[in-house]
């Protein structure tokens, strides 16, 4: 059961997350089944009560019936429940010794008097009743008949498939949760299920390795300690970079697999690297060109308006600078403002028309200035949709928001700066291919909110990819200057014969 769990763990987190060249995921840990038992309880209680009222119905069952034709006197259930009776008198009457006496009785031991003498009133009346012959449970199919698929028990099943679809649906969202580790980043994707692969809400964040400062796993509890589960917390050693995953399972082994990675990548850098730099640094040999890749998709809006849409996003393939603009349906959303008024002016004129004829001359006048203040007002809304682009380039992420023919607000933060990245997605806009992507910054940037883009993981994958490119350029940019700094050394060497003189001897 464990190694089919596993499994499943593991095909979800493989089509949760888009991995980039060379990347491959080396651990999956997701909620405890204690999780999903704490989430199952009301699911399944509903589920109980329902069904099994439904089928007690079916049967001929009723509830609270008077005249069963025969008295009960005191059975075993009544003497159980004068038993019950006589527990709380002893109650009631050890919190009444306890406060006599009290000028001012504390207001917990007066609710909790009158609670029980509550719970004692009616636990009389139920032993009075079923005294008399009457029965709070009674089966009789021929006093109930009928009632197997009358109004009640229609509802009783409708119930109880709702309850159903809860369990499977709960169980699904549970498997869904996962804390995913690949040799180069840790990826937390929670997911809010509604229906199954149709309607998602999904949230991730992530940090990469070369960023995680420490990994706490902790369990507080004894029942976390010996059911094996708790907390795990990835810190970043940028600001506001953490990731917390509550109810995880074995979250020691999460916490040994991440450090264990982390500590190899901090010590890793091959040789062919270094003679890489070496080869191109220090002997001037031609270094590697990068290549910009049209490897994204992209879309061009309902085929029907595609000479309105522009390919989003907009790829340059010569300088790697990706363009993204909101989701084509919010452009036609902007334009049901026009198209309102376009329909509505042209229903006025027709009954205008009809009632007044007015001169042909008049009605074109009318026209033509609707047309043209249509036309206007869309071609506003699209020059509005185009100018609101988040950018992407080599070293810079970059919002612009600006007005046809008017101001501008432009913010721009180096990749360097981006502590975390998640996208969002509710229930509608997982339907229809759009999301928010969420950038935190270090310093005083905040964040970044590319909205309504579209496919937001695929953006998220990009910036990843730009991300780590960037990281490794800087790391290599700072190993080039001290490269550099020894061949100037060298060469001053070599300018005052330091090469050729003995050990300890200074020219």
């Amino acid at each position: 059961m464990l190694n089919f769990l596993k499994g499943l763990l593991l095909e979800e987190a493989s089509e949760s997350i888009d991995l980039s060249e060379g990347e491959e995921i080396l651990h999956v840990t997701g909620r405890h089944w204690i999780a999903l038992v704490n989430r199952l309880i009301l699911p399944l209680i509903c589920l109980l009560l329902f069904a099994g009222t439904a089928i007690y119905r079916g049967f001929g069952g009723g509830f609270i019936v008077a005249e069963t034709g025969e008295k009960v006197g005191f059975d075993p259930i009544n003497w159980i429940l004068i038993g019950v009776e006589m527990l709380l008198l002893l109650l009631w009457t050890s919190l009444w010794v306890r406060t006599t006496g009290k000028k001012k009785p504390k207001k917990e031991d007066l609710r909790t008097r009158n609670i029980l003498v509550g719970i004692g009133a009616v636990i009389a009346l139920v032993i009075y009743f079923r005294y008399n012959g009457g029965r709070l449970f009674y089966i009789d199919p021929v006093m109930f008949v009928g009632q197997s698929f009358d109004m009640v028990n229609i509802g009783l099943m409708v119930l109880t498939v709702i309850s159903l679809l809860s369990v499977l649906f709960t169980t699904y969202d549970w498997m869904n949760d996962e804390l995913i580790l690949t040799n180069k980043r840790i990826v937390y994707d929670n997911d809010e299920v509604l229906i199954p692969r149709l309607i998602e809400r999904r949230m991730q964040e992530q940090i990469y390795i070369e960023d995680v400062q420490d990994v706490l796993a902790s369990t507080k509890t004894y029942s976390q300690h010996w059911l094996g589960y708790g907390v795990v917390v990835i810190k970043s050693a940028r600001i506001g970079g953490q990731i917390t995953f509550t109810e995880a399972a074995n979250p020691r082994e999460m916490q040994k697999k991440i450090m264990d990675l982390v500590n190899s990548v901090r010590k890793q850098r091959t040789a062919e690297e270094f003679d890489r730099m070496i080869e191109t640094r220090v002997y001037d040999a031609k270094g590697e060109k990068r290549v910009f890749r049209k490897d994204i998709k992209t879309s061009h809006g309902a085929k029907m308006f595609g000479w309105l849409f522009h390919e989003n996003p907009e790829i340059n393939e010569d300088n790697g600078t990706i363009t993204w603009h909101s989701h084509w349906i919010f452009m036609l959303r902007a334009l049901i403002g026009p198209a309102l008024l376009l329909f509505g002016s042209l229903l006025v004129i027709a009954i205008g028309t009809r009632l007044f004829q007015p001169a042909p001359v008049l009605l074109a006048v009318v026209l033509a200035s609707l047309v043209i203040a249509v036309t206007a007002w869309s071609a506003w809304e699209i020059e509005d949709h185009r100018n609101d682009m988040y950018i992407l380039s080599p070293t810079n992420v970059i919002d612009i928001e600006k007005k046809p023919f008017g101001p501008e607000d432009r913010r721009q933060a180096s990749l360097g700066a981006i502590t975390n990245i998640a996208f969002e997605t509710t229930f509608v806009s997982n339907l229809l291919g759009y999301g928010n992507v969420v950038l935190e910054t270090a310093g005083s940037g905040g964040k970044f909110n590319f909205h309504h883009v579209p496919r937001p993981r695929d953006v998220v994958q990009k910036i990843n990819d730009y991300q780590v490119a960037f990281k490794r350029g800087e790391k290599e940019k700072n190993l080039n200057d001290t490269l550099a700094l020894l061949k100037h050394y060298h060469a001053a060497q070599q300018r005052h014969s330091e090469l050729s003189m003995p050990p300890g001897q200074v020219g």
